[in-house]
């Protein structure tokens, strides 16, 4: 592969990554959110091995496993937790003492 397949698969995955946590995040189902997420982790990871020289099979494997693991940890921890709220939101009534 060329590195231009490379910088398609990080600006591809960069771009889906970007809409799903600042535009969908709140509004498609949890499980499906994630998914999208890790699957925009894996690209990144792949097309960042396919622009470098010499990646054995060992990179391939670690890369690809844990941005699949760590990107949806990421947006959960910085953008809370996916799809609709659960329950109703409450303001409160009284100050806080």
């Amino acid at each position: 592969m060329s590195d231009g397949a490379g910088v398609a698969l990080i600006v591809a995955g960069s771009a889906v990554g970007l809409l799903t946590v600042f535009v969908l995040w709140r509004r498609m189902p949890a499980a499906l959110a994630l998914a999208v997420v890790a699957a925009c982790g894996m690209s990144l990871a792949a097309g960042g091995l396919l622009v470098q020289e010499d990646v054995g099979p060992a990179s391939w494997a670690f890369a690809l496993v844990l941005l699949a693991v760590l990107a949806p940890v990421h947006a959960r921890l910085v953008f809370g937790p996916p799809g609709r709220p659960r329950g109703p939101v409450v303001a409160a009534t009284a100050p806080a003492a």
